[in-house]
C-alpha cells in the first residue's frame, strides 16, 4: 500500500493558519449575555476563557491565528486587550447583548486560510472525516487508562472536566480505528503518516463513496444503537484494546455519555486558491488539517 507522510508544518507561524469561526446570534437589547468577538495569537481558547469566565461554541487552534465568538454573564468593557509576549496576544471585542449563554456546538462551522508553501495538492473537495492526531494522539491514551481504572458506577460529575476530556479522545480515538477497518475492506487506498499515526483515503471518487458507503458511524455512547456491521467492528476494535463492547457500553452509561452519529465523509465549501493561499469552509467538527491530509501529494 501507498505510503505519504505528511511532513508539512502548517502551522509554522500563527499567520500560516488562519481559523474565522462562521456563527450567528441573535442580538438583543435586553440579553442577559455580553457577546465578544475573540481574537487570539499564540493561545488556546481555555487559557483566556478561563480566566475571564466566558462561554464559547468550540476550541480553536493554539499556534494560529483565530477568531471566535464568546459570551460573558457581565460587561468587560467595549474592548479587552493583553500582550503576553512579542508572539502571544488576545483581544476582546464588543458585540452587543444576547440572550443565551453560548454553547459548545453553537456554530456552523469555520473558515480557514492556509499559506500553502509550495507542496503539490492534489484537485479534489471531499475528504475523509477522521478526528486528527491534535484530538487524538496525546490525550487518547489518558482516556483509555481511566476507563479501564474508575471503579463500576463511576458517574460523570465525579470526573474533572479533564478526565471528560480524555474519555471523549478515547473514543475519537475508537471511533477513527473503526472507521478504518470499514475503508480497507472495501476500497483500495493510500496511507497519510503523520507522527507515526496512519490515515487511510480510499482511492475512488465521491459518488462512488457516496453511493455504497455508510454516511454516518456512530461515536460510543449508551445511547447509541449499533446495526450488525457497526457491532461487528467495534467488538474487532475493542478487543484490541483489551474491551468488550458490552463493558465499555456500562462505563459510558454510568457516565452518562451518550454517545453520537459523525459524518464519514465531508466536502470543503467555498474552496479556492489567491496569492498562495488556500481558503476553504468546513462544518464544525471537521479538522482543516485532515482535509490537507487527504489531498497532500508532496
Amino acid at each position: 500500500m501507498e505510503q505519504i507522510y505528511f511532513e508539512w508544518n502548517v502551522k509554522e507561524r500563527p499567520e500560516d493558519f488562519i481559523v474565522k469561526e462562521v456563527a450567528e446570534y441573535e442580538k438583543a437589547e435586553n440579553g442577559r449575555f455580553f457577546l465578544y468577538l475573540l481574537i487570539k495569537r499564540n493561545l488556546n481558547t481555555k487559557e483566556i476563557t478561563g480566566k475571564y469566565r466566558l462561554w464559547y461554541a468550540g476550541l480553536k487552534d493554539k499556534n494560529a491565528l483565530t477568531f471566535q465568538y464568546v459570551s460573558s454573564p457581565k460587561f468587560l468593557g467595549e474592548t479587552v486587550f493583553e500582550r503576553i509576549d512579542r508572539e502571544t496576544f488576545f483581544s476582546l471585542i464588543y458585540i452587543g447583548r444576547i440572550k443565551r449563554n453560548i454553547k459548545i456546538g453553537f456554530l456552523k462551522g469555520n473558515r480557514f486560510s492556509i499559506r500553502l508553501k509550495g507542496h503539490i495538492l492534489e484537485e479534489k473537495d471531499w475528504f475523509i472525516n477522521y478526528f486528527d492526531i491534535q484530538r487524538t494522539a496525546r490525550n487518547s491514551g489518558k482516556g483509555r487508562k481511566l476507563l479501564k481504572t474508575i471503579p463500576a458506577g463511576t458517574r460523570w460529575k465525579q470526573l474533572k472536566w479533564l478526565d471528560n476530556f480524555y474519555i471523549d479522545a478515547y473514543l475519537s480515538r475508537l471511533w477513527n480505528k473503526a472507521l478504518y477497518l470499514m475503508l480497507t475492506d472495501r476500497f483500495e487506498g493510500k496511507l497519510v503518516v503523520e507522527q507515526k499515526t496512519s490515515f487511510f483515503f480510499p482511492y475512488t471518487d465521491f459518488d462512488a463513496l457516496f453511493n455504497s458507503f455508510p454516511k454516518f458511524l456512530p461515536i460510543l455512547g449508551y445511547k447509541v444503537k449499533l446495526n450488525s456491521l457497526e457491532e461487528s467492528v467495534y467488538r474487532e476494535v475493542l478487543r484490541g484494546e483489551g474491551f468488550s463492547l458490552e463493558e465499555i457500553t456500562e462505563k459510558l452509561k454510568d457516565l452518562r455519555i451518550k454517545g453520537d452519529y459523525r459524518k464519514t465523509f465531508l466536502k470543503a465549501e467555498n474552496l479556492y486558491t489567491k496569492d498562495g493561499r488556500l481558503y476553504f469552509f468546513l462544518p464544525k467538527g471537521a479538522y482543516a488539517t485532515m482535509y490537507l491530509k487527504s489531498i497532500f501529494v508532496r
